[in-house]
């Protein structure tokens, strides 16, 4: 069975990034309908092709795309409580 959750790099949730990443450029370029479908299975093929091909990189540099995806996830929660912030008060 499939279970997201146990995909993950550095901690971060890759179907929970996708979410966020998805929501995140929908709002920038205003995209809507077969756009945003398009564009969550193409951010969802891209972190799964990351993080199955983590098994094959280097110690110094899956450091690095670990970086990358907790620094993403990181934005992502700023941004979005930021938003959520200056809507509601």
């Amino acid at each position: 069975m499939f279970e997201a959750a146990e995909f993950a790099i550095g901690g971060v949730s890759l179907i929970l990034l996708v979410f966020g990443l998805t929501e995140f450029i929908k709002v920038q370029f205003d995209l809507k309908g077969k756009a945003v479908t398009t564009l969550s299975a193409s951010l969802g093929f891209g972190l799964m092709g990351v993080y199955q091909g983590l098994q094959y990189v280097p110690d110094p540099y899956e450091a690095i795309v670990t970086a990358v995806v907790a620094s993403l996830a990181f934005g992502l929660a700023a941004s979005g409580f930021y938003k959520f912030s200056t809507r509601n008060g």
